[in-house]
């Protein structure tokens, strides 16, 4: 795996192959680009936050739940704290694609393709609560978890700062694991032996 910038680069002007320790420069194509990047998991989490606020049915049901005492109570906090820990992941991947040296090199399509996962099972929990499967809720949001704390860890290997804007969404999908697997166990009918 190659290290954070560490990327080769055909020197067109001389040409010639040439290292850089970082990217060169950022520009406002770069700009556009992160900024678009950013709207893809900023856009799940509202679109998520949307979808249960108006389904009363749903916001019932997980009212109704048993739930650990350690749980936050309130779906809005969810909500909230969703947005807050998808939002820089778009920043982040667009930095791994920029520093890693794009779709080129294995570590970042292996970054990326975590990263990808991720949100793409994150955005799958919707379906998942709305038929009110809590153990597949549990495995899915498992799943999440392993693959962001995955995507992190291979964000800090091309770029430390994408890596560090991936943890707190890393930690709170570990969170939700934990708390789907507390809620499925708090809920389970007790079987007859």
């Amino acid at each position: 795996m190659a290290n954070q910038g560490h990327r080769q680069f055909i020197d067109k002007e001389h040409c010639q192959l040439a290292a850089y320790e970082t990217m060169p420069f950022w520009t406002t194509q770069d700009t556009r680009n992160s900024v678009i990047s950013s709207l893809i998991p900023a856009g799940a989490a509202v679109a998520a936050f949307v979808s249960f606020a108006k389904d009363q049915q749903v916001a019932d049901w997980w009212g109704s739940l048993k739930k650990p005492n350690w749980a936050p109570k309130d779906v809005r906090i969810y909500s909230a704290v969703d947005l807050l820990t998808l939002s820089p992941l778009g920043y982040a991947s667009y930095l791994v694609y920029k520093n890693g040296g794009g779709f080129d090199y294995n570590d970042t399509k292996l970054a990326l393709g975590l990263y990808g996962a991720s949100v793409t099972l994150a955005i799958a929990t919707i379906p998942i609560v709305k038929k009110r499967e809590l153990g597949c809720l549990w495995k899915n949001t498992a799943v999440v978890s392993l693959t962001a704390t995955g995507a992190a860890y291979a964000f800090y290997k091309i770029d430390k700062k994408a890596g560090f804007l991936l943890v707190p969404f890393a930690l709170w999908t570990a969170f939700y694991a934990y708390l789907a697997y507390s809620i499925k166990k708090e809920n389970d009918p007790i079987k007859n032996l």
